[in-house]
């Protein structure tokens, strides 16, 4: 493919669902592959990061995400390569991620211009902006007593004005911790651990790499590159909260799509069925006429980096999904903790799952499809052992599941 054309290519939506599910580690998923650490820094490097979320219902979203692609593993590797091995390092890319430590640059751009503008206009301000003997108390005992874990700084009363500031309906944390949370987007201190998903801090110098912050200017660039790696093939509107550090406003984001057009880091398509223009990275276009089609099922996250942009999932893979914790129970459509289902690379349903841990029983509370979907008998089968793999994976010895009609 000729990419120094004066017109764009012409791309069908196919193809650019192939890009997009290939760069995902998804466009095959017949055999789960096997999870080392390069294949772990391969798939941060390339879809940008894996969200990390407390809510375990099933397991912890990172460790999902993973799962989708590479079934059953260690976690305890992974904490390794992640916290011993400091192939990568926590910090804030879509939301709170598990980010390549090449990005680090990034994040330290991103540290060294905290608070963004935008926050210290908001009442969410509030909440990081703690006093300064918090601030040196926090510091001082990160100095003398060395890594701590979150419950060091225990949970405190509820403080009735920030509550009213906020409208937060819980507790909100002590100030110590509030200024935790300050220090670790400032930069001043990192997750150096975890400790049954409590994070364990210290200082941003016994945990980071010494290395320059990125440009602003490479950092506005990583919004749009970061993006294209994880999806391929992207209008502006998909990259929109893609990434979210950074996260350009509407001119800043066409400026720093003008200038990577013009140094020829990002070439210009167009895909049937659009109107506006799309982009891609010249090193990836060339894949769109190389992959085939999509197979296997597999299970994801409700957090998978796949649904990071949810306009793009309903646009190319006409797939409508929204998280539904935060909602009445009488109100949800899929479920608490809805785990699409992705099925030779067509989303076509979903399942609500609960894991009773005492009674090492994976529940399938609820299944759905799409009303176009037909299941086959293949399907079936697959969908069944994707069962069973999720079952080994959180130590269910039994799996109670409404039928596969």
């Amino acid at each position: 493919m000729n990419l120094q054309r004066t017109t764009p290519c012409q791309l069908t939506q196919q193809q650019v669902v192939r890009l997009w599910l290939h760069q995902q580690g998804l466009l095959d998923v017949s055999r789960p592959r096997k999870l080392d650490a390069n294949s772990l820094t391969e798939h941060l490097e390339t879809t940008g990061g894996l969200q990390v979320d407390s809510v375990n219902v099933l397991d912890r979203a990172h460790y999902l995400t993973l799962f989708s692609r590479f079934g059953v593993y260690e976690r305890e590797q992974v904490d390794g390569w992640v916290y011993r091995d400091r192939l990568a390092y926590e910090y804030w890319g879509h939301e709170a991620c598990i980010l390549p430590i090449s990005h680090l640059p990034i994040g330290k751009r991103r540290m060294k211009d905290f608070p963004p503008d935008s926050w210290r206009k908001s009442t969410y301000w509030q909440h990081f902006n703690t006093s300064i003997a918090s601030r040196r108390r926090v510091l001082k005992r990160l100095r003398e007593e060395g890594p701590l874990g979150s419950s060091a700084f225990e949970i405190g009363a509820v403080e009735r004005q920030n509550r009213k500031i906020l409208g937060w309906g819980s507790a909100m944390p002590k100030e110590d911790k509030r200024t935790l949370e300050a220090f670790w987007h400032g930069g001043r201190i990192a997750i150096t651990a975890r400790q049954h998903f409590r994070k364990v801090y210290d200082l941003a110098e016994n945990v980071y790499r010494d290395c320059p912050p990125a440009s602003r200017q490479e950092y506005l660039d990583s919004w749009l590159l970061v993006g294209l790696r994880g999806n391929g093939v992207a209008s502006e509107q998909h990259l929109v909260n893609y990434v979210t550090a950074p996260s350009p406003n509407a001119a800043e984001r066409k400026q720093t799509i003008h200038r990577n057009l013009r140094s020829g880091r990002v070439v210009q398509v167009r895909v049937d069925g659009f109107t506006e223009p799309f982009y891609a990275l010249p090193e990836t276009l060339d894949l769109c006429t190389q992959l085939g089609a999509p197979c296997g099922t597999t299970l994801l996250c409700p957090f998978d980096s796949l649904l990071w942009q949810r306009i793009r999932a309903e646009q190319l893979l006409d797939y409508r999904y929204r998280i539904e914790i935060y909602i009445p129970a009488a109100k949800r459509n899929f479920g608490y903790y809805a785990l699409p289902i992705l099925h030779d690379g067509r989303l076509v349903g979903q399942i609500d799952p609960k894991l009773h841990r005492n009674q090492q029983q994976l529940e399938i509370k609820a299944l759905q499809f799409e009303p176009w979907f037909r299941v086959t008998r293949r399907f079936r089968k697959e969908l069944n052992e994707c069962f069973e793999r999720l079952a080994e994976f959180v130590n269910a010895t039994n799996i109670q599941q409404a039928p596969v009609q």
